[in-house]
């Protein structure tokens, strides 16, 4: 289970983040999805998740994550990302400033498993 859950975050970062496929949540999130950590003005569930990430890709729109170290046992699983992007949209009321920036590292992440293998990621703080 544990090999199969890291396999499953992967897919997520690639396909919905990488790829700004946002079309993939509906397969790979539950509609009653919990987001422990939502973004100011975040609704619930999936379609929460899909507004928050749509923003953060309007942002940013060569968003980048690379996942630079994985750690699961049971059904959880611990990423390290290192995320990347240039900020050319306003985001969270901050303008945009055309930089580059790169993250350190993702200091905390939940991950929900619901249902049929379908589960969520939450947002830094």
């Amino acid at each position: 289970m544990s090999e199969e859950n890291k396999r499953f975050m992967r897919r997520f970062v690639k396909e919905v983040i990488n790829q700004k496929n946002l079309a993939a949540l509906d397969e790979l999130v539950a509609d009653e999805f919990l987001e422990h950590l939502p973004f100011p003005g975040q609704g619930p569930g999936r379609a929460g998740l899909k507004d928050a990430i749509s923003a953060f890709v309007s942002a940013f729109p060569d968003l980048h994550w690379t996942i630079d170290e994985q750690i699961a046992e049971g059904e959880k699983v611990v990423s390290r990302f290192t995320m990347t992007g240039t900020h050319r949209g306003e985001f969270l009321g901050i303008p945009a400033t055309d930089r580059r920036s790169r993250s350190g590292e993702l200091s905390s992440t939940w991950c929900a498993m619901a249902g049929s293998r379908k589960a969520g990621s939450s947002w830094i703080r």
